[in-house]
C-alpha cells in the first residue's frame, strides 16, 4: 500500500494493519467506516472467489461509504500485482521470469501460483520462509518477505502494464487523495 500511495502522489504518513484473510477486514467495515470520520482511509481486500467487485461488496452488505473511506479490490488476490512485475518477482524469488504467470490476475489462486515458484527457487530460505508448512497458511516469514519485494523491488511501472485491476486502483487512490 505504502507504494501504490507514493505512486498516486501521498508523501504522508501511512498507518496499516495487515489482517490474514479478508474476513476480518469484512467484519471490521462498519468499524472502518466509523473511524474514517476522523481520519480518512483506505481499506485494500482481495477479491478471492467473488466473481467481480460488486458481488464481493454486496454479499458484504457493505452499503454507501463516507466520502473520507475508500474501500479497494485487488483482483483475485494482491499477489497477482506482485507477480504482475515478471522480472521483479522472478529475480527476487530466484527464478526465471518464464515462469511468472504473464496474466496474473486471470488466475483462480495468484497465492497458490506464487507458492509453486517458490518451491522451485534457488533461494533455499525462501521455500522456507515462504512456503507454508503442512495446517499453515503461509509461510512464517510470509509478509515479511514479500513485503520488502514491494517496498524495495517492485517495480509498479511493469505490473500496471500487467494488471489492469492494480491500474484502476492507483488511479481511483488518486482521485480520492486529491479530493
Amino acid at each position: 500500500m505504502q507504494r501504490i500511495l507514493a505512486s498516486a502522489g501521498y508523501a504522508g504518513h501511512v498507518t496499516y494493519r495487515i489482517t490474514r484473510g479478508n474476513g476480518k477486514i469484512k467484519t471490521s467495515v462498519d468499524k472502518f467506516k466509523a473511524a474514517s470520520r476522523i481520519i480518512p482511509h483506505i481499506v485494500l481486500t482481495d477479491l478471492d472467489r467473488f466473481p467481480c467487485p460488486p458481488a464481493l461488496l454486496n454479499a458484504w452488505n457493505v452499503g454507501e461509504l463516507p466520502s473520507s473511506m475508500l474501500l479497494r479490490i485487488a483482483v483475485r488476490e494482491v499477489e497477482s500485482w506482485l507477480l504482475a512485475d515478471h522480472q521483479g518477482i522472478a529475480s527476487f524469488l530466484g527464478t526465471v521470469a518464464e515462469k511468472i504467470p504473464l496474466f496474473p490476475e486471470r488466475l483462480d489462486d495468484p497465492k497458490q501460483a506464487l507458492f509453486s515458484i517458490v518451491k522451485k527457487s534457488r533461494k533455499r530460505r525462501l521455500i522456507e520462509e515462504i512456503v507454508p508448512l503442512p495446517g499453515a497458511h503461509i509461510g512464517p516469514l510470509y509478509n515479511e518477505h514479500l513485503g520488502y519485494f514491494a517496498l524495495h523491488h517492485w517495480n509498479l511501472e511493469a505490473a500496471v502494464e500487467n494488471a489492469p485491476s492494480l491500474a484502476r486502483n492507483i488511479s481511483r487512490i488518486s482521485n480520492f487523495l486529491q479530493g
